[in-house]
Formats: C-alpha cells, sequence, structure tokens
C-alpha cells in the first residue's frame, strides 16, 4: 500500500486491470479505490467506477441495486468497448442486460399471486429473446467465463421457472390445470439440457386420481388433495378395487388413499388424544414426584431425629 502513495491513478488503474484478468478482485477493486483518489485520466476514472460496480455485483449477483448502479453509469459516461478481463464488453449491450436483470429479478422475488408471479417471469424471458437472443450474456462471460448462456437459453430457463411456478399454484384449485403447467416446465428443461425430473413427478402426481377410501370422494392431485397412507390392502378389499377407473388403493395395494379433509381430521383427532394423554402422563409424574419427595423429607427428618 505504501508503494500506492507514488504511483497515479492511471498508473493504479492499470494495475487494477492486471489484478481483473488474474481474477483477484479484491485486490483489483482496492487499486481502482486508489485510481479515483489520484491524478490521472478521466476516461480511467469513469471507467475504474464502472468497474468497481462490476466487481460488486460479480459477489451478489441477487442484488437489483448493484445492476441499477451499471446501468446509471453507463448512461453517464460513453465508454464504448471495453475489456473486463478477458472479455470485450460492448457498454450498449451491457446496459440492455442491466435493465433485463432488474426486470427478472423483481419478477423471480415478486411474492403476490401466483400467475401474476408466473406472467411477469414469462414477459422477462420474451425479452431475453428479443433483446438479446442467441448473443452470449456479457455477465456469464465476466464472472465465469460461460459463453454457453445466451438469451435464447435465458429465456428458456426463466419459461420454464414460469410455468413451475403457476403449476405449483393451480393445482390447489385445478390439479389438471397444474399437471399442464408442469408438463411444459418439463419440455422446457429437457429443451436446456436439464433432467426435470421433478417437474416429471410433479407432472404425475398432480395429474393422479383417487378416491378416499373414507369417504368415498373423488379427487385429482396426489401429495396436494390426497396421499397415500401405509395400510395393506387384500383379500375382498382388493378385488372390490380392481377394474374401477379411480381406485382407492395403491397398484402394490400397500397404501390406501385418504382425501386431505379426512386425513387432517384423522390426524388432529390423533393429537387431540395424544395431548390427553400426554397431559395425564405429566399430572401422574408430577404427583408422583411430589410423593417421592415428601418421602425423602420424611427420612431425611427421621434420620436427624436419631443423630440427636
Amino acid at each position: 500500500m505504501g508503494f500506492n502513495l507514488f504511483k497515479n491513478g492511471d498508473q493504479l488503474f492499470d494495475e487494477g486491470v492486471d489484478l481483473v484478468k488474474r481474477n483477484d478482485y479484491q485486490r483489483a477493486r482496492e487499486k481502482f479505490s486508489d485510481t479515483l483518489e489520484k491524478e490521472g485520466s478521466e476516461n480511467k476514472k469513469a471507467l475504474a467506477r464502472l468497474y468497481i460496480a462490476l466487481i460488486d455485483t460479480g459477489s451478489n449477483r441477487e442484488n437489483i441495486g448493484y445492476y441499477k448502479s451499471i446501468s446509471a453509469l453507463l448512461a453517464q459516461h460513453n465508454y464504448g468497448t471495453f475489456e473486463f478481463g478477458l472479455s470485450k464488453v460492448p457498454a450498449d449491450e451491457l446496459q440492455v442486460e442491466c435493465e433485463l436483470a432488474v426486470i427478472e429479478l423483481e419478477a423471480t422475488k415478486f411474492n403476490g399471486d401466483y400467475m401474476e408471479k408466473g406472467q411477469k417471469m414469462l414477459a422477462a424471458a420474451q425479452r431475453y429473446q428479443a433483446d438479446i437472443g442467441d448473443r452470449p450474456l456479457h455477465f456469464e462471460e465476466m464472472y465465469k467465463g460461460n459463453t454457453n448462456a445466451t438469451g435464447s437459453r435465458e429465456a428458456l430457463i426463466l419459461q420454464a421457472m414460469a410455468y413451475e411456478t403457476m403449476g405449483r399454484g393451480a393445482v390447489h384449485d385445478d390439479p389438471k390445470q397444474g399437471a399442464e403447467y408442469m408438463q411444459m416446465a418439463y419440455n422446457l428443461r429437457r429443451m436446456i439440457g436439464d433432467s426435470g425430473e421433478d417437474d416429471l413427478k410433479a407432472m404425475k402426481a398432480y395429474a393422479r386420481s383417487g378416491k378416499c377410501w373414507l369417504c368415498g370422494r373423488p379427487i385429482s392431485g396426489e401429495g396436494i388433495h390426497f396421499i397415500a397412507v401405509p395400510s395393506p390392502v387384500e383379500g375382498a378389499f382388493r378385488k372390490a378395487d380392481e377394474g374401477k377407473m379411480i381406485k382407492s388403493c395403491s397398484e402394490d395395494s400397500k397404501s390406501i388413499y385418504m382425501c386431505m379433509p379426512c386425513y387432517n381430521a384423522i390426524s388432529n383427532r390423533a393429537d387431540q388424544i395424544s395431548q390427553k394423554y400426554y397431559d395425564q402422563s405429566i399430572q401422574q409424574m408430577r404427583a408422583m414426584e411430589a410423593r417421592l419427595e415428601a418421602e425423602i423429607q420424611s427420612v431425611r427428618s427421621s434420620i436427624i431425629m436419631v443423630r440427636r
């Protein structure tokens, strides 16, 4: 740090650029900060501010404010095409990515209605496809050296996330619609090279139908509206379920189906009974502790009397 006293801003900036090429971002940031405090080229100082913002963003890609800061800096100065490490970055293209990153993060972090959130993500996906298309994303190239991440790929990822969000929301009111959304998400995951296994499992579960063993109500959406409860089904009970479109037990006859209202009613009653016995046990235990304590005190008193 002492040697920095004898260097001007341009020298410190060049050292920072070299450190970025070596992925030593923390030391590079320090050099760029020192650049701003020394005499030197205004262009390099402007680039130093941009580099600091880029390094900060690379350390926290989920921070919307960082992208807005970069966007503001790009609007204040004509950077043209600049280098970040081994990447050559056109400022106008990076400006577009910052705008889309903000739109994407606002969509994925949205905490309101699931359909509205899904639509926001689909809108962001359309922007990635229209504004960037098959061009590699500069942020991914700068921070990870990844040139395979394109606007089109990001659009597919956002679409998959959108349909997953809408599927997990829709299943509560319309299991079939939820299954359709998860099917679409699965297809999109496959298009980007993912297995999509979770989406496929969810799609099959949402589409599966069963009849409650207790109340006989038919319902779709396993794991959401009905569950399989371990209970072997044999003999006449098993035969009674054969040939039916909607079954009351699993294919292996090792579980019965229960709708969530029936399951919750039984679970709640079981909890009440358990709590009752627990309270009784605690009451009896405390009574026993009181008797033991009284007996101990009696023995202690007897010992004291004998010693006297």
